[in-house]
C-alpha cells in the first residue's frame, strides 16, 4: 500500500491525532521557521495538513500558507481537516512548483524531505519561489543522517528479527542516509546556505513506534515479500517482543536553510 491510498491516508492521519511525535515535531519546526515576518509560507509533503495547521496557529494573521502533496489521497484528507481561508492545499510533488502563488519567505518540510528523489530538484524548484531572506527548515530522523548516533530501539530489532524470520535471509533494508556535506552543496548551488543542523531529541514509548511502523505505507517497503495477512502477523509478532510501555529517546536533526 502506497501514501496514494485513501485507506493509508485515513489510519496515517489517524495515528496524528491521537500520537504526539507529529505535534512535537511540528511545533519545533514552527519555532526554527520563524514565521512572524512571512507574508507566504509553502508546506512540502503537507501530508494530512498537520503542519499546515501548526503554521496556521503561529504565523501573521495576514499571512497565507500553501500545503503541497504528491497523493491526492492525502490532500484530500486535508482539505477535510483544514477550514482556515488563510490556507490552500495543491497536488504535486516537491521538485514540481510552478504555477504555486509566491514568493514564499517561509518553506518547512516535516518529517519527509529523505523521501525525496532528489534534493537538488528540490532546492532548485524552491530557487524561483523563495526570495532573498527566505528560510527553509526541515527535519530528518538523526538513524537516517550520516555521522549521526542514533540507539538501535527493541522494536527495530524485533522487525529485523522477524523479517528476516518471514524471509528466510538477512535484512536488507538499511536506508539510505542522508548527507549533510551533499545537502549543503545542492543548497549553495540554488542559493541557499546551510545556518544549522540542530539535534533535538523526542521522547516516545515503543507503543507509539509501533503504531507508527503499522501505518500501511511505513511497513510496506519492507515488507513487499509479503501479502497483508503476513504482513499483520509479522507485526503481531514484533508487537509481543515489545514492551509498549518502554521509554526511548528518538533524536531528530532539523536542517534550517537560508537564502
Amino acid at each position: 500500500m502506497d501514501w496514494n491510498s485513501a485507506l493509508n491516508a485515513e489510519i496515517y492521519d489517524l495515528f496524528v491525532r491521537e500520537r504526539s511525535v507529529y505535534e512535537w515535531l511540528n511545533r519545533r519546526l514552527v519555532e526554527l521557521a520563524e514565521l512572524e515576518q512571512a507574508d507566504h509560507i509553502l508546506d512540502l509533503a503537507c501530508g494530512t495538513g498537520a503542519t499546515v495547521l501548526a503554521c496556521l496557529r503561529a504565523m501573521p494573521a495576514r499571512a497565507e500558507i500553501v500545503g503541497i502533496d504528491a497523493s491526492e489521497a492525502m490532500i484530500r484528507v486535508a482539505q477535510a481537516n483544514v477550514h482556515d481561508p488563510r490556507a490552500s492545499f495543491v497536488r504535486t510533488p516537491a521538485s514540481e512548483l510552478e504555477g504555486l502563488p509566491g514568493p514564499f519567505q517561509r518553506v518547512v518540510c516535516c518529517a519527509a524531505f529523505w523521501q525525496f528523489p532528489s534534493a537538488g530538484a528540490v532546492f532548485r524548484a524552491l530557487a524561483s519561489h523563495a526570495p532573498e531572506g527566505s528560510r527553509f527548515v526541515f527535519n530528518v530522523p538523526a538513524e537516517r543522517v550520516q555521522g549521526e548516533t542514533s540507539t538501535i530501539h527493541p522494536i527495530q530489532a524485533a522487525l529485523i528479527t522477524e523479517i528476516e524470520r518471514e524471509s528466510g535471509r538477512s535484512f536488507g533494508g538499511q536506508p539510505t542516509l542522508v548527507d549533510p556535506e551533499h545537502l549543503r552543496t545542492r543548497g549553495s548551488e540554488s542559493g541557499f546556505r546551510l545556518l544549522e543542523a540542530r539535534r533535538l531529541v523526542y521522547e516516545a514509548n515503543q507503543g507509539e513506534l509501533f503504531e507508527l511502523m503499522s501505518i500501511p505505507a511505513m511497513i510496506g517497503p519492507l515488507t513487499e515479500h509479503l501479502d497483508e495477512i503476513g504482513r499483520d502477523r509479522l507485526l503481531e509478532r514484533v508487537r509481543r517482543r515489545i514492551d509498549a510501555d518502554q521509554q526511548v529517546e528518538v533524536p531528530w536533526i532539523y536542517f534550517i536553510f537560508e537564502r
